[in-house]
């Protein structure tokens, strides 16, 4: 039986008219299936986890980035290593950045999911199960949570916390009506960050860890990352002052940010970073967790308006400042 997982909130609501267009396939197949739609924070990782556990022929997102994170992290933490059950992405949110790589661009993203091709889009994808035509990618996680496209911190996961607020107006614009809130409230981060045994010391303005090449509603952060390739590809923004900041989303926007002197990309196959002091979020995929630095003796940095955009489940040892990359090399299939 294959499993569908909705997000009935994502992409200010469209996704439930999403899910006739696939489930009416497979009824005329008659193939076996059961729909779940999510209730809260974290739901579509506890289904996805107890439908791994039970068995499943495959299971399919329907939703944003967000809760595509949280279903692939819950089928990951279900098996130790490759997940052996395919997932299906059918995309529902406000940016969908992961398929702008998976399908090879965002011009072919848009062009696919876009809603004159909705019914074109769905039995392609149905086509794809059926013949269970797949691509094995790879996962990243961070301190044990898998991850598809981006974990990221520091400016741009500010960026993300202050566009939750604006999504149901902005839609898939919230990020960009989200920017200059987040500029004015720019400080850089003390961090150690280790790639692979080399060791980073200094302030930083942002730092992207990427599988994905696009982020923010189709920003091409990391236009080199490949899926397939066994190793993340890092961004690194070092210390800018907060005019200089106003240079990073136009540069990012016309592709033209590796032009910045302060932008410098690695790859690797371990990172860690480590937040000396302060208090930030990292954005899994558009999901907050909180990082509180190693030199905090207390939590009362954090502030209460943001503890709403949080999600409940902690990164183990994010509360130290401690957050650690590794890749599972094509560690899902992922049908296609």
């Amino acid at each position: 039986m294959h499993h569908i997982i909705v997000n009935p909130i994502a992409g200010q609501g469209r996704t439930l008219s999403k899910v006739p267009l696939l489930t009416r396939l497979f009824d005329a197949h008659a193939m076996p299936y059961t729909v779940h739609e999510t209730t809260c924070a974290m739901d579509a990782y506890r289904q996805a986890h107890t439908i791994c556990k039970n068995g499943s022929a495959g299971i399919v997102g329907i939703g944003g980035d967000g809760t595509l994170q949280e279903i692939v992290a819950g089928m990951a933490a279900a098996f130790d290593g490759i997940v052996p059950i395919p997932l299906g992405i059918y995309p529902g949110g406000s940016g969908n950045d992961f398929v702008m790589t998976l399908v090879g661009s965002k011009k072919k993203a848009l062009a696919r999911y876009k809603k004159k091709n909705e019914q074109a889009a769905a039995q392609d994808f149905f086509a794809a199960i059926t013949s269970n035509r797949t691509v094995a990618i790879d996962l990243i996680t961070v301190c044990g949570m898998a991850y598809l496209n981006i974990g990221n911190i520091g400016l741009d996961a500010r960026v993300v916390r202050n566009a939750i607020a604006y999504k149901q107006r902005f839609g898939r614009y919230a990020y960009v009506a989200a920017v200059y809130k987040s500029i004015a409230q720019h400080t850089n981060m003390p961090l150690e960050i280790e790639i692979d045994g080399e060791i980073l010391k200094g302030e930083y303005t942002l730092v992207a860890v990427c599988n994905g090449q696009y982020y923010g509603g189709g920003l091409h952060i990391c236009p080199d990352a490949q899926l397939s390739d066994g190793k993340m590809t890092i961004c690194l923004v070092e210390k800018l002052s907060k005019p200089k900041t106003m240079l990073i989303f136009p540069s990012l926007m016309m592709g033209q940010h590796h032009r910045l002197k302060a932008v410098k990309f690695h790859t690797g196959k371990n990172v860690s970073i480590r937040l000396q002091s302060g208090v930030e979020c990292i954005s899994l995929d558009g999901n907050l967790h909180e990082v509180i630095g190693s030199h905090n003796t207390t939590d009362a940095l954090r502030k209460t308006d943001e503890n709403h955009f949080l999600s409940p489940h902690q990164l183990p040892g994010a509360e130290v400042g401690e957050l650690h990359f590794s890749v599972i090399s094509r560690g899902i299939n992922i049908f296609l």
